[in-house]
């Protein structure tokens, strides 16, 4: 190869090497962090301890209790059996709203009984009502309420929608079944 070809060609090479390294140029970039979170789930719990069963004389006596689970008692007029519970919902999160609705019995209340329901203390329904809870609602994340259920003859003993005499009540006979609480979390939406 002749000198001017291999110059051409070193000169060509050069250039090439020139025109690579033309765009190389560092680009400003910085960065920072930002805090992240701790996220744990919530809590949604509910606990339900023993039932204790009195009877009380509606004029005002002290309740007398009945043994076991309140099996075969025979209310007359004027007395009103009671059966109490201590539940204890867990509620834990942001934004918790959860409803505990007071339970129905397994079997409908036949029409010759008055079922009634307080929860605390104060009257929450027949059955069918509920409450909504927070977790503001307790000083910490739980707290035990008392859940107690009345029952009694109906005042007006007549007749029931059939048609059928309930004057006589000993005629009948209601099996409750075990009553069910139930906590279900409400959306966020309903608080």
């Amino acid at each position: 190869m002749n000198k001017r070809t291999k110059g051409l060609v070193a000169g060509g090479a050069g250039a090439v090497i020139l025109l690579g390294t033309a765009g190389t140029f560092a680009l400003w970039s910085d960065s920072d962090t930002a805090p992240g979170a701790v996220v744990t789930g919530g809590q949604l719990e509910l606990t339900a301890g023993d039932t204790t069963w009195t009877a009380t004389d509606i004029s005002g006596q002290t309740p007398v209790p009945l043994p076991g689970t309140g099996n075969d008692v025979q209310l007359v007029a004027g007395v009103e059996l009671t059966g109490t519970t201590t539940i204890t919902p867990e509620l834990a999160g942001e934004y918790l709203v959860a409803e505990l609705a007071t339970p129905a019995p397994e079997n409908a209340v036949p029409e010759w009984l008055t079922v009634t329901w307080t929860l605390g203390g104060e009257v929450v329904g027949d059955g069918d009502a509920s409450i909504k809870l927070t977790p503001a609602d307790f000083s910490n994340s739980s707290a035990a309420l008392d859940l107690a259920v009345s029952i009694r003859l109906a005042d007006d003993l007549q007749t029931d929608a059939d048609g059928i005499d309930l004057t006589d009540p000993a005629a009948y006979t209601w099996d409750s079944g075990d009553f069910t609480v139930t906590l279900t979390q409400l959306p966020p939406s309903q608080s």
